[in-house]
């Protein structure tokens, strides 16, 4: 009879243990489990929801801010389609990012509580993900030449029926977290748009299962993924 894969990890697991490997439990957990941790918060996990991924700015410098709101919501948008729509909740439905900046042009971004889109006609969403700016910068404030992403953002997720709160996180996101790179205008761009994949990953990731290692922000020995070529 052939084995399972799963009896043929626990065979290598065994025979491991006999050569005394010192890391031989971790690589049995890897190897049967994998490294995917689920969500702080399960909501999108279970039954037919529609959800709504609202941004806002409460941060006055246009200039470092630009896009981001945006750029992070849609991709926020996309992360939950492929990590919670796509494999763990078949009835979930993420709404259109496009609907949610129609509603925000509507208001001209003025808006009270983020249960208003939620439960706007156009975007009927049952929870509403809505999250606040309240710092974003890709410079060093002391030094203009000199390029570190600092992100300071508060997500929300409510019960757009009840208005009830269904999650609540202040996320600081500093990368790279040791030091500032020295920078220049064609650097700034590709920064930018990692530094914004980066922070949506850590929003998204509060609500879909995740492997922890892919969420941890570059140290100053290891910063490939930022320099230009």
């Amino acid at each position: 009879m052939r084995r399972t894969i799963y009896q043929n990890y626990l065979f290598l697991l065994f025979a491991l243990l006999l050569t005394g490997c010192p890391n031989v439990l971790f690589t049995g957990i890897y190897l049967v489990r994998g490294f995917d941790e689920p969500p702080e918060y399960d909501v999108l996990l279970k039954g037919e929801k529609r959800v709504a991924v609202v941004p806002r700015s409460l941060y006055a410098n246009a200039y470092e801010l630009q896009s981001a709101p945006y750029d992070i919501a849609e991709r926020v948008n996309a992360l939950l389609v492929e990590n919670v729509q796509n494999k763990h909740n078949k009835k979930l439905r993420v709404v259109e990012q496009s609907k949610i900046a129609t509603w925000l042009d509507r208001c001209n971004n003025d808006f009270e509580n983020f249960l208003e889109a939620g439960r706007d006609k156009s975007i009927k969403a049952d929870i509403v993900i809505g999250f606040d700016i309240l710092e974003f910068r890709v410079r060093d404030p002391k030094n203009a030449s000199l390029i570190q992403g600092r992100c300071q953002v508060q997500v929300k997720a409510f019960d757009c029926e009840t208005g009830q709160v269904l999650a609540t996180k202040n996320l600081t996101i500093i990368d790279p977290p040791q030091m500032p790179l020295p920078g220049n205008p064609q650097m700034e761009p590709l920064f930018r748009a990692q530094f914004t994949a980066l922070v949506a990953q850590q929003i998204a990731a509060l609500f879909h299962h995740h492997d922890p290692r892919k969420l941890m922000r570059m140290d100053v020995d290891n910063l490939e993924m930022h320099r230009v070529r």
